[in-house]
């Protein structure tokens, strides 16, 4: 009977061992991902923005500023909608983002169709965005440019 208890004991004090081992690993690839989310994937998540047209050429304000909200996900997608009045229907915008070789530098390309007021869509519209975003801030500043086209890519 004491060798079927041993058994017993040592399966469990066993099962232990490796509960205990699996929780470490776990604990340890937590913090691995929390040291790389504080360097280049310090963008992920949802950010309110405030968006103001500009003229490329001059620099100066080209309409109303207008709000919106971007989601960079974790792998390096996004997901956008800007309350831009001078595309009232829209779908949302969808793309990609990558970091420029450091923790502060950012690319992001998205695009989304416009839509006339019954909802056809009548082309797209592509936006590419260079951002910088300082270490220890949680605002961030960024420049690009857009081109809409047809469907035929005119």
């Amino acid at each position: 009977m004491k060798i079927n208890m041993s058994k017993i004991s040592f399966a469990t004090l066993a099962l232990l061992i490796i509960a205990a081992g699996q929780v470490s690993l776990q604990a340890q690839s937590k913090n691995d991902s929390e040291t790389s989310f504080q360097s280049a994937n310090r963008i992920v998540g949802a950010w309110e923005t405030t968006v103001q047209p500009r003229n490329c050429e001059t620099g100066d304000p080209v309409g109303a500023p207008f709000n919106g909200v971007i989601t960079f996900n974790e792998g390096g997608t996004v997901a956008e909608y800007g309350a831009n009045p001078t595309t009232p229907y829209r779908t949302p915008g969808h793309g990609v983002w990558a970091s420029n070789g450091g923790g502060s530098s950012y690319m992001m390309r998205f695009s989304f169709m416009p839509l006339t007021p019954a909802g056809v869509p009548v082309g797209r519209l592509r936006v590419s965005q260079n951002i910088e975003l300082p270490r220890f801030s949680d605002e961030s500043t960024s420049s690009g440019g857009f081109v809409l086209t047809n469907f035929a890519g005119v």
